[in-house]
């Protein structure tokens, strides 16, 4: 099925092993009380689950889901603390006090993947041998190449490719197609192509909206979006749902959903991220 063809993003409910299920675990869209104001996703099929980001609080969240027992890998669109801190927590969790047997694959923009093993200098254990390189025993960490040009099996079914967004740090904003449709996330990002090729006629796009107003430095010198940019961006990209995430301020939630549908005015869906909020593409 194409994208043109599939359904748009409806709540969650049970279907067939075709469909995905976007599940919010956390995100800054919603009043404190929410959830996790940092980035945390999961995806999920008939196959199982994957975890897209794991900040802070991320790694709480997901057990409390029940979707950690159907874990089939994690990808960390980049290592600033809101989408990457948690792995620890994650691996502490997968190693004490009954070491799971299976490490997961875990996926990182490949110019960051120093960053996991200063983890481990920093949190090992050594007196636990079990946690000693808590990271390292924890998952099988697999480089991402950030050109597009590489479709990987992140598990039956579901297929990832990244795309060089543009921030502080080398950023991947990621693109899964299943059989039944396609869900992309624009990493944290300034308006920059590799975005755009990600969203291709997604039929949910989950897009960072930063602030409403934001200096040329913030927007392009530190890398993120406005909602307007967000919106402009989703319409570009001709995405069927547009979903805002990664706000500065829950407080200006309504306000990002106003200027963002003002900016895509012929979009018929934009929506809010909400920790605990689920969508499913195909049904």
């Amino acid at each position: 099925m194409t994208a043109s063809e599939a359904r748009a993003p409806r709540p969650a409910a049970e279907g067939p092993d075709a469909a995905i299920t976007l599940t919010v675990l956390g995100c800054r869209s919603g009043a404190p009380d929410a959830g996790s104001p940092c980035s945390g996703y999961v995806l999920t099929s008939g196959a199982g689950s994957i975890l897209v980001d794991c900040g802070s609080g991320i790694a709480a969240a997901l057990a409390r889901s029940g979707l950690d027992e159907g874990l089939r890998g994690v990808v960390v669109t980049h290592v600033h603390a809101d989408h990457s801190l948690d792995l620890v927590a994650l691996a502490y969790g997968r190693r004490f006090p009954r070491p799971h047997a299976e490490r997961l694959p875990l996926w990182l923009p490949d110019a960051s993947l120093d960053r996991v093993d200063r983890l481990d200098d920093l949190f090992g254990i050594p007196t636990l041998p079990d946690l000693a390189r808590p990271i390292a025993q924890s998952f099988d960490v697999r480089p991402l190449r950030l050109d597009g040009a590489d479709e990987i099996e992140v598990m039956p079914g579901l297929r990832m490719a990244a795309f060089p967004a543009r921030h502080a740090v080398p950023s991947a904003a990621l693109r899964f197609s299943c059989e039944s449709g396609t869900i992309a996330f624009s990493s944290d990002t300034s308006w920059t192509e590799g975005v755009l090729q990600a969203a291709d006629h997604a039929d949910l796009f989950v897009c960072e909206a930063t602030y409403l107003e934001a200096t040329e430095q913030e927007l392009e010198g530190h890398g993120h979006l406005t909602a307007e940019l967000a919106g402009r961006l989703a319409a570009e990209a001709s995405v069927r749902h547009l979903l805002l995430t990664h706000l500065s301020s829950w407080r200006d939630a309504e306000a990002t959903l106003a200027v963002a549908r003002s900016a895509a005015p012929g979009m018929a869906h934009i929506s809010l991220a909400r920790p605990g909020a689920t969508w499913t593409v195909g049904a």
